[in-house]
Order: structure tokens, then sequence, then C-alpha cells
């Protein structure tokens, strides 16, 4: 895109970044690492850093290597989440440019993982791409660490080493997980995010 998309509004004072990372404090969750480039001034987050309703949970981690690949963010959550005490047992990836995730389709898959402890993973889906929010568990976590360059958990989903469920959204359902990454989505979430204002 060319520019940081985090702090772009969908609204004005409704940064693009804040709404995709609300849903994942609203889950449930005890931690929320939060994984950004060392240039990251990170306004885009204000409003949820000085709610006290997030403060011990939200937690900033500084990726000196995010510009080399997705794979060294996710390592740097997967570091940030596994030296934070308790120890997690399983962890959730979700994205900073999917700002129509709610809150209950996270809910959703940590529940899937719990009632099913022999899964290794449990991730969202569109048209059979396999993409997050996904919850992924210790059994895990070494492959997760061991990913290269800008390679993302979607080859790990596909492999046979592990077992997951998935979970199909289909219809307008679908645009529940639209990605941010260029600007004709960006428009698309704009005017996803005005009919969503008109109906309430």
């Amino acid at each position: 895109m060319g520019k940081p998309k985090l702090p772009l509004e969908l609204s004005p004072g409704l940064a693009l970044g804040s709404m995709a990372l609300r849903a994942l404090l609203d889950s449930g969750m005890e931690r929320v690492h939060v994984v950004v480039r060392p240039d990251d001034p990170l306004n885009w987050l204000t409003g949820l850093r000085n709610d006290p309703r997030y403060t011990i949970k939200l937690h900033i981690v500084v990726c000196e290597e995010a510009s080399l690949g997705m794979s060294y963010s996710i390592r740097a959550g997967v570091d940030a989440a596994l030296s934070s005490p308790p120890t997690s047992d399983a962890i959730v990836i979700g994205l900073g440019d999917q700002p129509f995730v709610t809150a209950a389709m996270v809910r959703r898959l940590l529940s899937i993982v719990g009632e099913r402890p022999e899964l290794d993973f449990a991730a969202s889906s569109v048209e059979g791409v396999v993409m997050p929010p996904a919850v992924i568990t210790k059994s895990m976590f070494a492959a997760l660490r061991g990913l290269r360059g800008d390679m993302g958990a979607r080859k790990l989903f596909g492999s046979p080493d592990y077992s997951g469920e998935v979970i199909e959204y289909e219809g307008e359902e679908s645009d529940l997980l639209l990605d941010v990454d260029d600007e004709n989505s960006l428009h698309l979430a704009e005017c996803r995010y005005r009919l969503i204002r008109e109906r309430r």
C-alpha cells in the first residue's frame, strides 16, 4: 500500500488497527501481545492503551526484523507469549488489518480448541483459503518459530502433520475476514463500515 495501514481511519477518529485489536482484547484472553515495527508511533492504539479494561492485558512487542517478513513478527509474538507467565498452551494469531473480525469469532475458535484437545489448531477460511484469526496449540509452537521470510502460518495449516478445524465463512459473513492490504480493499472497508453505522 506504500504507507502504514494500522493508523488509517475508516471513520474520523477510528483507526483500522484499533478495531482489529479491540476484538482480541474483548475475546476473553488474559494477555494480548501486539507486535509492531520499530518505527510505529502507536498513535492508532492510544485509546485502547488508556482504557482501564485493557491496560493489564495489552502488551506491546517491538519486532526489529518486522520488515524482513511476517515470520519474524510471528516469532516475536510467540516468544513474547511463552516468556509471559503463566505458560501458554495455545496462542491466537490475529491481523491488525482485519477490522471486522469480532470477539465472538475469536471465542468460537478458542472454544473449539478447548473442547477438542486433540486438535493442533482452529482457523478461519473464505473460499478455501485458511487465514487468521486462528488458535494454535503448543504442539505447533516450534513449527511457528521455524517459519522463514514472509511466510505466515497458512503453510502449516495445510500440512498433514497437524490436525485442525477450519470455520468457513460464506456470503456476507465472509466480509468479516476482509484483509485491508491495498487501496481497493481499504475502500471496501470504508463502505462496509458506513453500512454498519447506518444499520444501527
